[in-house]
């Protein structure tokens, strides 16, 4: 008897912990979408270039990766970006000018008589 390994971890595959998809064997916990990790089961995946993907990351279906990269959210992602870099220069033209402030009151505390 040839022991089968896992197409994900490698390990050893007992028959109790078998699940055959997509001409590979694999564990039940390591049949899982490639995309979110979400355990399938044979009646609920879809393979692409041999490997698992639940429905809503199927590749075929769309040309993201994920739900995350659709081109409104990119687009999101750079105006949060953008104002995010904005706030930080903001911020720091503060901290120079209470540091320029702060200068100036020790320089007159100094040097006053």
């Amino acid at each position: 008897v040839t022991m089968q390994s896992c197409a994900r971890c490698r390990f050893v595959v007992y028959p109790a912990e078998k699940i055959n998809c997509i001409d590979q064997n694999w564990h039940k916990a390591c049949f899982h979408c490639d995309v979110c990790k979400m355990v399938l089961t044979a009646n609920n995946f879809v393979s692409h270039k041999k490997r698992p993907y639940c429905s809503v990351h199927n590749p075929r279906n769309n040309t993201f990766t994920s739900v995350y990269e659709t081109p409104i959210n990119i687009n999101a992602k750079k105006q949060t970006k953008a104002s995010s870099e904005r706030i930080y220069c903001r911020e720091r033209e503060r901290e120079e000018d209470a540091t320029d402030r702060l200068i100036q009151i020790l320089n007159t505390a100094w040097y006053a008589p």
